[in-house]
């Protein structure tokens, strides 16, 4: 708590200044008295006096504690923001940094021009070349029966023979020639032990929209008056052969053999097949 300095009570100095003189002259009475033994009774105690002056203000005492901290006040509202800074100077240039992997190759470009020709070459040796004619065998083997036929026998000595009650027709042979050459001729080789049986043979072609077309054929008849191991051909009696279709076209059609096969005895092998002989050349 601060000192605090008395107001000095309202006097004058003349009063001062009489009170003096008063209490100067009782203390010299008292002490008059005390030394001459004179016991002196103390009279009533008379009227306060005036207040004296005021003194002067004594030195400030020491600072009182601290006092309790008071509660925290509410948090002020955010202040605007500030102006943007400068902007900062560039900064170096960094380390150049490491080469990456090598990528795909890139598709293939497009070719260029073709170059001037070179010159010709010496001429090579002499080829062997192809056959102007040529020929393909036919087994008996080769020849599939109807379906519904189940008296046909193949042996390797007989070759194919017809053991059933009635001639077979048709048996049939895929034919293998080579595309662009031209059919000249077809034999085939049999047995005829006796003279009364015919053998036909048919050299045809055919597509998905045709039939079957005949290239050629030819037939072995009772009159004719051979008998035994014996053989008949495009250009000998009882045949046919058209040139025009003659030519190998393998692109669009397919080519066969045809057989009519007279029949034996249930027993005997009286007719045998052997194998056809086709021939044919290049143009």
């Amino acid at each position: 708590m601060a000192n605090q300095t008395i107001p000095p009570p309202p006097h004058s100095s003349a009063l001062s200044k009489t009170m003096l003189a008063i209490i100067l002259i009782v203390v010299i009475v008292l002490a008059g008295g005390v030394s001459a033994g004179v016991t002196m009774i103390a009279g009533p105690q008379g009227p306060a006096g005036p207040k004296g002056d005021t003194g002067a203000t004594g030195a400030t005492g020491p600072m009182g504690p601290a006092g309790l901290k008071g509660d925290t006040g509410a948090t002020g509202s955010a202040g605007p923001a500030g102006s943007p800074g400068s902007t900062g100077a560039t900064g170096a240039i960094g380390a150049t940094g490491a080469t990456g992997a090598t990528g795909a190759a890139g598709p293939q470009g497009l070719p260029g021009p073709s170059g001037a020709p070179g010159p010709t070459g010496a001429q090579g040796p002499r080829g062997y070349g192809v056959p102007q004619k040529g020929n393909i065998s036919v087994s008996f083997s080769a020849f599939k029966p109807p379906l519904f036929s189940d008296n046909v026998q193949y042996s390797y000595i007989n070759g194919l023979v017809n053991l059933g009650t009635y001639d077979l027709s048709y048996c049939y042979a895929p034919l293998q020639l080579p595309h662009g050459a031209t059919i000249t001729n077809a034999t085939f080789y049999l047995y005829d032990q006796y003279d009364n049986g015919t053998f036909l043979f048919d050299v045809c072609r055919s597509n998905a929209s045709a039939s079957f077309e005949q290239i050629g054929y030819v037939w072995k008849d009772p009159a004719s008056g051979t008998t035994g191991y014996n053989h008949v051909y495009l250009g000998g009696s009882h045949y046919s052969y058209n040139l025009n279709i003659a030519t190998v076209d393998n692109n669009n059609y397919e080519y066969y053999i045809l057989m009519l096969l007279p029949h034996s005895d249930h027993t005997a092998t009286w007719y045998r097949f052997y194998y056809a002989l086709i021939e044919y050349q290049y143009p």
